[in-house]
């Protein structure tokens, strides 16, 4: 089974649930929205869990994730 990834899209509203709610302190704010250092991530799904704006989403970490008008 492959290991989920959480990813934080462009829905993110910096409202910093996430941050605080990640017990591994994986979330951080860049630019216009928060991110998920994946090194430190765990996959324990408490940022999704807490993202009142449905901006988290889960990827197996075998999937090809792009950004609009992005090449892959």
């Amino acid at each position: 089974m492959a290991a989920k990834k959480y990813i934080i899209d462009r829905g993110c509203k910096l409202c910093d649930a996430c941050y605080w709610a990640c017990p591994q302190k994986a979330v951080y704010a860049k630019d216009d929205r928060c991110h998920i250092d994946q090194a430190k991530c765990i996959g324990c799904g408490i940022c999704y869990q807490n993202c009142a704006n449905e901006a988290i989403s889960i990827h197996e970490e075998n999937d090809k994730i792009s950004s609009t008008g992005e090449t892959v």
